[in-house]
């Protein structure tokens, strides 16, 4: 399969036509395009939830979840993936209660980001724009 340079300025390491950046470079590109997403979201309280260890511990509800349902729900019966995130059923958007009490269901990583999310902007919608 023919190969082209790195995107990345002043790397030239051959990586495959479809992909952009060597593995070298592929992580720093992906933390400068999430930056900005990042800031918005850094004063939000549901960042220090997830880090905590009543959720992310091994005893914390994201393990009991992956534990309890070790499948992704949103793939195809024939070719279910390990889910590996716990995802809330109602998105809880900053409410405490719903955040540690709602129902949670497993995903594997690409549903939660394109199904999910999908499912979510449908729902709230853009907003328009107002004087």
């Amino acid at each position: 399969m023919p190969k082209k340079p790195c995107a990345y300025p002043g790397c030239f390491r051959l990586v495959d036509l479809g992909a952009g950046y060597c593995r070298v470079h592929a992580a720093a590109e992906k933390r400068e395009r999430d930056r900005p997403a990042d800031a918005r979201r850094a004063d939000k309280p549901s960042r220090k939830w997830y880090k905590r260890k009543a959720w992310c511990g091994p005893g914390g509800r994201r393990a009991v979840q992956l534990a309890k349902e070790p499948l992704c729900r949103l793939c195809p019966p024939f070719s279910r993936q390990r889910a590996t995130i716990a995802d809330h059923i109602v998105p809880h958007r900053e409410d405490h209660a719903l955040f540690w009490f709602g129902e949670l269901q497993s995903l594997c990583k690409s549903c939660h980001d394109i199904k999910k999310q999908r499912a979510e902007r449908r729902t709230t919608g853009p907003k328009p724009d107002r004087p």
